[in-house]
């Protein structure tokens, strides 16, 4: 069986559910797929941390727009809320506190408010938290978290009010080549859907689909652990913000009151990665990880907030849970055309920045479809890593 469509979209997470709403507002004939269902995959497991502070100007602006889609979803999807806007806390040390400093004004240049605080003023704004060894902080206020499962299907639906057509539990097996382009997808039943151009997001399963058509990216799968801890309703006297700490290499944020959610990160989150630091573990299939977390690995993350927050040691450890990052050699994405062929554009090696930037890639992706080469999509060509057969 054959049918056709002038875009097809693999992939119906953060960012192949934005791709799908801005191509179909724009009038295009697009088809998004999913093996199961919207945000089923890392975009739902995703901690949703939202901030526009970045060493990396164009992942500044793309959180920043990203951010701007999100709080507009009441209007697009007429579903939301579902951004809380707690505040998004920064701290490094003294190798860092220069060049952070000089990222904060170039983002308030962009249009995003942040504040760069001194060790006495942090204290002020996080009682309970240590800053012997802060030697700068940064305030977005503007930022928080995101409800990602909830954002990201109403992205989905608002694409489909737009004319896309959705096809959940349709897992694809192989993308079709003949010769130089790309010509369409093969679903695991047999049925061929054809189309002028495909956008492959689909974050872990994207080297796997990409084999199929005789190309590659050097991408690898890190899984990370999240821990889960119990607050007792009293979240946000614990931990009041959304929180990354450069120094002890942890982040967290509330969930409500009920509980603040937890991990820790090896660098690349702010643009620059920790060398000395340990790596996850790597995931060889993405379709069977371990997914549950086990509970001397949610004490491990919880150890690294001891000498900051030590309120955080008093929280009880509930069952957590570990999602999947496709990574790039360089901690950055990889969205562009790829090279080799001619009708396949790929959105993967997310690394980290995948939700939050998510919606405004998205909308660039769309725009690289319909209208050509989009400049802020330029440094994460997949063409830097001499991609291709």
């Amino acid at each position: 069986m054959r049918s056709n469509s002038d875009i097809i979209v693999v992939g119906a997470g953060i960012v192949g559910s934005s791709t799908a709403y801005h191509l179909a507002a724009a009038g295009a004939s697009v088809t998004l797929v999913d093996q199961t269902h919207p945000a089923g995959g890392p975009t739902g497991k995703s901690s949703a941390l939202l901030h526009a502070f970045y060493l990396m100007p164009e992942l500044s602006q793309l959180s920043i727009r990203g951010r701007e889609i999100l709080v507009s979803l009441p209007e697009i999807a007429g579903e939301g809320p579902f951004v809380t806007e707690v505040g998004m806390m920064w701290v490094c040390g003294h190798d860092s506190a220069a060049e952070w400093s000089a990222a904060a004004e170039r983002i308030r240049g962009e249009g995003s408010r942040i504040e760069t605080l001194a060790p006495a003023d942090f204290a002020g704004m996080a009682p309970g938290f240590a800053s012997d060894d802060v030697a700068l902080g940064l305030w977005e206020p503007d930022y928080g978290y995101a409800d990602a499962f909830g954002a990201t299907n109403a992205l989905a639906r608002a694409a489909r009010s737009n004319g896309a057509h959705l096809m959940q539990n349709s897992r694809v097996e192989r993308l079709l080549r003949q010769g130089d382009r790309i010509t369409g997808i093969k679903f695991a039943d047999g049925t061929v859907l054809e189309a002028g151009t495909v956008v492959l997001a689909a974050g872990p399963w994207t080297r796997r689909l990409l084999a199929t058509a005789v190309l590659d990216l050097p991408l690898h799968i890190e899984r990370h652990p999240m821990a889960v801890l119990d607050a007792g309703g009293k979240a946000r006297k614990v931990m009041p913000f959304a929180w990354c700490d450069d120094i002890s290499r942890n982040y967290a944020r509330p969930d409500n009151e009920g509980v603040v959610l937890a991990g820790t990160w090896a660098g690349g989150g702010t643009g620059n990665r920790h060398e000395e630091a340990v790596r996850p573990r790597t995931v060889d299939n993405p379709d069977h990880y371990m997914e549950g977390v086990d509970e001397s690995e949610s004490v491990e993350i919880l150890e690294t907030f001891a000498a900051r927050v030590p309120a955080m040691t008093e929280l009880g450890i509930r069952p957590g849970y570990a999602g999947l990052y496709d990574m790039s050699p360089d901690d950055l994405p990889v969205i562009g055309a790829m090279p080799g062929v001619e009708g396949l554009i790929v959105s993967a090696g997310s690394s980290g920045h995948g939700f939050k930037t998510g919606p405004a890639v998205g909308e660039a992706v769309a725009r690289l479809a319909l209208h050509g080469d989009q400049p802020i999509l330029k440094p994460f060509s997949p063409a830097r890593f001499g991609a291709g057969q």
